[in-house]
């Protein structure tokens, strides 16, 4: 379970990850030109009574560089949006009420360092995959386990070429707000930080050290995982992100079930009834499977066309 959790996790430490200073790597074109070549990543349309439109699009927040996943599809849906509408709007990161917040979440207390929270098998496997994603436990010490999980997850994507610059959410979110796209969100900063600040410190723990264990033993996991999204492969996308999280429904329901829930309990009441055309940009994971955000309008009695 949390192995998949450690998947699904990535994508919002991309985002956090923008404050701890992640840097972009210089091999990301050469990383995009070696996935798939066959480009049509999914994508969801509902026909609203009025005559305008909600299009649902999932977004991989840690991409090599380049656009192919901008489809005609999308580029039509794009075009058409008076609102554009992504999980949280980063910006707010900088607000320093919230740095602050961050800081006092993500730092151990004074005497306590990572290693004193690990067993020497812990110790010895965190400190391999933190080698492998270029750092060193050493420069994770102060950091809680939820945030060192976060750091490693992300620093190691970032070595193999992979960027939060260039994912599919923050180049679009760039775009509309050059062409004045009007934009909401559907959670605030802070709510998407508290998904791992409240998890228990076990949960943290086996969080940061099997998230090691899986990049170690399965390097070309997100490689994998971007290429099915490419292919529009909604099946393997809910096979690598969400059925995992089966084994721990209170994770399961936190993470994704009740999340999903909320949006699209925002796109029925308030979506809807508007004259808005609508582009809703989230993870992929929330698009795929049983709990997806559009099985979930569907069930609602919503026609949406798509996979």
């Amino acid at each position: 379970m949390i192995r998949n959790l450690a998947r699904r996790a990535a994508g919002l430490a991309a985002g956090l990850m923008l404050l701890a200073g992640a840097a972009a790597a210089d091999s990301a074109t050469s990383a995009f030109a070696a996935l798939s070549a066959q480009r049509e990543p999914a994508i969801w349309t509902i026909d609203k009574p009025n005559g305008t439109t909600i299009t649902l699009f999932g977004s991989v927040h840690l991409l090599p560089d380049g656009d192919g996943w901008r489809t005609k599809a999308l580029a039509r849906a794009y075009d058409k949006a008076d609102v554009i509408v992504l999980e949280t709007d980063l910006a707010t990161m900088q607000d320093p009420a919230l740095q602050a917040y961050l800081a006092k979440h993500a730092l151990n207390p004074p005497g306590v360092t990572l290693s004193t929270l690990l067993t020497p098998e812990q110790k010895d496997t965190v400190s391999k995959g933190a080698a492998a994603a270029g750092l060193s436990l050493a420069a994770m010490e102060g950091f809680r386990p939820w945030f060192a999980a976060l750091q490693l997850s992300v620093a190691y994507a970032v070595s193999q070429g992979f960027s939060p610059e260039a994912g599919v959410d923050k180049r679009i979110e760039s775009d509309g707000k050059a062409d004045g796209k009007a934009f909401d969100y559907f959670e605030k900063a802070r709510e998407q930080l508290d998904l791992f600040i409240e998890l228990d410190e076990e949960a943290q723990i086996d969080f940061l050290v099997l998230g090691a264990e899986e990049l170690l033993e399965r390097p070309d996991e997100l490689k994998t995982l971007i290429d099915a999204w490419q292919r529009g492969d909604v099946a393997g996308i809910d096979e690598m992100m969400n059925r995992g999280l089966a084994d721990a429904p209170e994770v399961s329901k936190a993470l994704l079930a009740d999340r999903n829930a909320r949006w699209a309990q925002k796109i029925q009441d308030f979506y809807m009834k508007d004259r808005n055309s609508y582009l809703i940009v989230v993870g992929a994971g929330h698009l795929a499977g049983e709990a997806s955000v559009q099985a979930m309008l569907r069930e609602a009695g919503i026609e949406v066309e798509g996979p």
